[in-house]
């Protein structure tokens, strides 16, 4: 942040909020893009018309359960990012 900012919003009594250097993106729908790019991969698409057409079927395939695995996981990954201090997990 620019010294003339932090100076200003010290004039102005406005307090920043502390963020971590390295913010998580702990959004576990990453994950469900993730699976679905490899379920798409694995069909080889040749064309743009073929990679939407595969999303399209690999996206109806998907069950709750593939969902639900990475929201049950989100407190293991809440509590290794507050114990990395914000920094890399395996997650």
């Amino acid at each position: 942040m620019a010294n003339a900012t932090k100076a200003l919003h010290e004039c102005n009594d406005v307090w920043r909020i502390r963020w971590p250097t390295n913010s998580p993106n702990l959004n576990p729908i990453k994950n469900v893009w993730r699976l679905l790019k490899y379920q798409v991969g694995r069909r080889f698409p040749k064309t743009e018309v073929e990679v939407r057409q595969y999303i399209k079927e690999e996206w109806e395939k998907l069950e709750l359960n593939d969902f639900k695995k990475y929201i049950d996981q989100m407190r293991d990954r809440c509590e290794a990012v507050i114990t990395a201090n914000g920094g890399h997990t395996k997650w």
